[in-house]
């Protein structure tokens, strides 16, 4: 009598053979998302200082200006804390006034001076990068201060 079966012993080869391929697997593919996550945070951090960048260049063709503008992140919601020149008055508001794509930043800050000089400090939660930008600066340079040092303490009133 002739069995189509696997024996227990087969059985037991091919589960090991499947579990020493997925102890492998599972770290490089984990290395993949986490590296792409942090590209995509670098590209985020980017897109903003020349959304702050942008921001400034469009008021200038504009009287009714709004700066020196500091933009908080605060778990994804965006505040704005500006100096409206027509009455001179420090405002606040929830209207986003920086125009650009991608992930909202888990915190930090974005400060544009009266000379649109641009500051940036903001934190990937999931990445746990801070992308930091001083005025002058030409690019974004990313460092691993942790989420309360990642902040600016600009006040633009």
């Amino acid at each position: 009598m002739k069995k189509n079966a696997f024996t227990l012993v087969e059985l037991l080869a091919v589960i090991t053979i499947l579990g020493i391929l997925a102890t492998i697997t599972v770290p490089i593919v984990i290395n993949v998302f986490n590296s792409a996550s942090e590209s995509a945070f670098e590209d985020d951090a980017m897109t903003l200082s020349k959304a702050a960048d942008n921001y400034y260049t469009s008021l200038t063709l504009e009287s009714d200006t709004k700066l020196p503008l500091l933009v908080t992140f605060n778990s994804g919601k965006e505040t704005n804390k500006y100096k409206n020149n027509v009455n001179n008055a420090c405002e606040t508001s929830s209207e986003r006034l920086l125009e650009y794509n991608g992930q909202t930043p888990d915190s930090g800050n974005i400060f544009i001076d009266s000379n649109g000089e641009v500051t940036l400090a903001i934190y990937d939660r999931q990445s746990k990068k801070c992308a930091i930008k001083n005025p002058g600066d030409k690019t974004v340079t990313f460092t691993e201060k942790s989420e309360s040092e990642c902040k600016l303490t600009n006040n633009p009133c």
